[in-house]
This record gives C-alpha cells, structure tokens and sequence, in this order.
C-alpha cells in the first residue's frame, strides 16, 4: 500500500460529511444565527489562515448573496480596516489552535464576533463568548480535505439559515439552495471515480510533472488555490492558481515542457471557446496539459469529463476534489514522504499553533 492511502481514504469521506452538514444545517448554525439576529450587522468579515482563509475567499460570494450585505475576508495576521455601523466578525479555524487567529480574536475583541472550529474543546472556543463548531470533527491526516470543504459547507450553511431566519430569503429560495447543494454532493461523489480512474490512466505522465497551474473561473479559481495548498504539502512542487484571464496576462510565460496544466472550463459559452483554444495552444508547449469538462461530446483521451450543476457556488465541491486527490496520489507514485525537517525546525522556533499544537 502506498504512504498516501491513509490521506485518499480520509478524502474519501468527503460527501458523507457534507451530507451530515447540510441535514443538520439548523443545530449547527443557531449560535451564529442568534448573534447574526442579535447584532443585524452591516458588514461580515471572515477571519482565518491557511486552509481557514481559502475556504472564506470560496464563500464569499455565495455569503453575499444570501445575507445581501458587505462580506469581506482577510488572513488573520492581518485585520484591519474594520468598517460599518455594526460589523460582526466569524473567525475560522479547523484545528482550533493557529496563534495569529487567537492573536486576532484578541486584538478585534471590541466588536461582536463568533468563532468557528473542527473541536468543540479547543483554545479558540475556551477563549470565545460564541462559538459553533464546523461539523467535521478532528482531522487525522495533514493535509485538510475534509476540513476545507466541511469549512465551505459550514459558511454556506450560516449565511442561508440566517437569511432565512431574518427573512432575506423565502421558503423557495432556501429549498432550491438545499437542492443544489445536494446535487453538488452527488457530483462531488461522481467525480472522485471519474478522478480515479483517469489519474490510473495517467500514471505515468503524473510523474513526469514538476510543476503545477490549476486554472479556473469564479469561485471555481477560489477552490483551485486550495487545490495548490495540497500540492505543496505532499508532493512539494510548485503549484500556482489562476482565474482564467488573469493567466492570460503574463503566468503563461512561465509554461515549458514540464508543466502540469490543469484547465477546468466552466463559464459562459464565448468563455469556454476561450478556455478550449488556450488547451489546444498550451498542448504545444507542454504535452502535460489536461482539460476538465462537463461537456458531452469528443474529447481526445487526456481530457477530464466531470459532472456540475452549473451553479457556481457548487462548483467547488465538484471539482476541488480533482487536486486534492492528484496532490495524494503523485506524493504516492513518487514515493514522498509526508512532512520534513525544514518544516518541523521552523515551527519548533515560530510555532503556528497553540503551544506548538499539544
């Protein structure tokens, strides 16, 4: 069995764990929808690090649509300009103990906030008037599959039951938001095989990458930057994440002959037409470049075919999955082994979490 299987089978949990989330939306929201009602605020703002603050760039946009107020995320390292005549702040953090979170929380602790962990016993939540937990319990494996996507999930729970509860959104808009997410769990479920399989089939050309571009649009570019996170804690290559047309405008320099380019289309027709030529321009630089679609049609045997709703705020479930794995599995074929000495010296000086994580 190779060193990474403990990783993929935890990654595998994945829509079971999003499926628990959104059937116990209510639970696992009140004590944020009592203070979103106590403190009807006009600005959120989304506090966290690491895989914290990628999954509150992911959900930003979905959070502003429901609650129809300003939602503004920022690192924990650097909160600042807090604006509005009643702002309300989540802070987010899977494990429950990074350092410049706690140091937030204490810097910020004039105005209301509410904190957010993987653990319901934690130093975060022993130093919070409010707090909820997450829903994805406690991470056996380094790289956090399972705690960004139940992050994700959690925000889009928060801002739709408070929404609800305050009365921005009506009953028909709350189911179809529910059902959509649902879909999106099922597509996330088809993916992961079709992601299976297709990285099997590609085995070999996997190992030839030594570094990877992950582009994409919208909120699917959000997710692809998480994607890059997972590739640099197992495999330990460069990753790099673009939104479409910001890759236009001079990273595609940087492609040669070993990049492992990754293109999930998504976007309006003329959009994807653009995506399309990019592939076939890009395959003649690097034969390492592989288009993801949930198109029917011909395809030549390096493309991806996956399934989507077409609803952005599910996109993220339906293909964050796709790196993740790849970020597993290549750590396997090239036989890297988790962690390094770089990384435990570092954090014995300037630890990150709470009393070094212990």
């Amino acid at each position: 069995m190779e060193s990474n299987a403990h990783i993929v089978e935890y990654w595998k949990t994945q829509p079971e764990v999003l499926e628990a989330c959104l059937k116990n939306s209510l639970p696992l929201t009140e004590n944020f929808v009592k203070l979103y009602k106590k403190v009807s605020p006009t600005h959120l703002y989304l506090v966290g690090s690491g895989t914290s603050l990628n999954a509150e760039e992911t959900a930003v946009s979905f959070m502003k649509e429901m609650l129809d107020i300003d939602v503004i995320s920022m690192p924990s390292s650097y909160v600042h300009n807090i604006r509005g005549e009643r702002p309300l702040l989540v802070f987010l953090s899977q494990g429950g103990s990074s350092t410049n979170t706690l140091k937030a929380m204490e810097e910020m602790a004039a105005y209301p906030y509410i904190t957010v962990t993987g653990e319901e016993t934690c130093e975060i939540a022993a130093r919070s008037p409010h707090h909820m937990i997450i829903g994805c319990g406690e991470e056996p494996v380094g790289p956090k599959t399972v705690g960004y996507t139940a992050s994700v999930m959690i925000l889009y729970l928060m801002a739709m039951e408070a929404a609800r509860a305050v009365g921005i959104i009506g009953e028909e808009k709350y189911a179809a938001v529910r059902a959509g997410l649902l879909a999106g769990i099922s597509h996330m479920r088809y993916n992961m095989e079709a992601i299976s399989g297709w990285a099997a089939d590609h085995r070999e050309k996997l190992k030839e990458i030594e570094k990877y571009i992950f582009i994409g649009h919208g909120t699917g570019a959000a997710a692809l930057k998480e994607g890059c996170l997972k590739v640099l804690e197992t495999i330990k290559y460069p990753a790099f994440s673009y939104e479409f047309e910001e890759y236009l405008h001079g990273p595609i320099l940087a492609v040669d002959d070993h990049t492992g380019a990754f293109l999930f289309l998504s976007g309006k027709l003329g959009e994807r037409e653009r995506f399309k030529r990019l592939a076939e321009c890009q395959s003649k630089y690097s034969e390492y470049t592989f288009l993801i679609t949930d198109e029917e049609g011909d395809s030549d045997e390096k493309t991806l075919r996956i399934r989507k709703t077409g609803a952005m705020y599910t996109e993220v479930f339906e293909i964050v999955v796709i790196p993740q794995y790849l970020a597993a599995v290549v750590q396997g074929y090239l036989g890297i082994v988790d962690g390094s000495p770089l990384y435990d010296e570092y954090t014995a000086l300037c630890p990150t979490k709470y009393r070094n994580g212990k």
